[in-house]
């Protein structure tokens, strides 16, 4: 039998070493596993393909509507700046609004940093078609001005009112949009108390060939809405260079 005394040194030596080792065992990144279920995904490419051409079916349809859109807007033409000739509508894609795909079509738009004007189309991906009306600043101020008219008229073609502080947010939970069937006119007139204004409707992803006459029909009726509190001869007269677009 052989006895090794080791020194005080040589101990802490071994446990400084023994401890390292260790710690690095536990820092080392655990092995990632893919259930059943998504390494058949992972392995399979004719979803993700048929995602890229469903999201340019979107497209072809989102353009082919922003032209009757601006056919639409010839007999309204009053109530837009002057250069509301020149557009022609934006698409624009994103992969991540709650971590799902969409496609958004603005026309008309126009973002000022101090106020908006945007009807907005959008398709996301798993849930809706929608249709938006957003006003904020001086475009609210001049639009939204008869509530009792309004909300008749939101009520009977039954549009849903955003309720949220945040006006970027497109989903239809009760913390954003409500129906406005739902709510009184003095409820209504503390909602529209906020700095902005927005309404929407909405149409499910398996009513898909109905989408194209529910984004028309919804763009008449807001255009019909927004006549309410700005009828025929009563000129828009707000300065500014507006762009086309904006972030989600």
């Amino acid at each position: 039998m052989f006895n090794f005394e080791l020194s005080e040194k040589q101990k802490e030596r071994i446990f400084f070493y023994t401890s390292f080792y260790l710690l690095s065992l536990k820092s080392m990144p655990t092995k990632i596993q893919l259930s059943p279920q998504e390494m058949e995904l992972v392995k399979n490419t004719n979803w993700i393909l048929s995602k890229h051409v469903i999201t340019k079916k979107v497209y072809d349809m989102f353009g082919e509507i922003s032209v009757l859109l601006k056919s639409e807007t010839e007999s309204y033409n009053y109530l837009f700046p002057e250069n509301m000739q020149y557009q022609s509508g934006k698409i624009s894609k994103g992969e991540n609004y709650q971590l799902l795909p969409y496609v958004i079509l603005d026309y008309p738009a126009f973002f000022w940093k101090d106020r908006i004007f945007a009807v907005r189309t959008m398709f996301w991906w798993g849930n809706f078609f929608s249709v938006t009306l957003h006003l904020s600043g001086d475009y609210k101020q001049k639009f939204i001005n008869n509530s009792h008219a309004l909300f008749s008229f939101l009520q009977k073609n039954n549009f849903f009112v955003c309720i949220n502080e945040n006006e970027w947010q497109h989903h239809f939970e009760k913390d954003n949009y409500i129906p406005s069937s739902t709510i009184t006119l003095q409820q209504f007139e503390t909602i529209n108390e906020k700095n902005f204004f927005k309404i929407s409707k909405k149409i499910p992803l398996a009513e898909w060939q109905h989408a194209n006459q529910f984004i028309i029909n919804s763009f008449r009726e807001i255009m019909q809405l927004l006549q309410i509190s700005c009828p025929a001869g009563k000129k828009d007269l707000l300065p500014g260079s507006p762009k086309a677009g904006s972030g989600l």
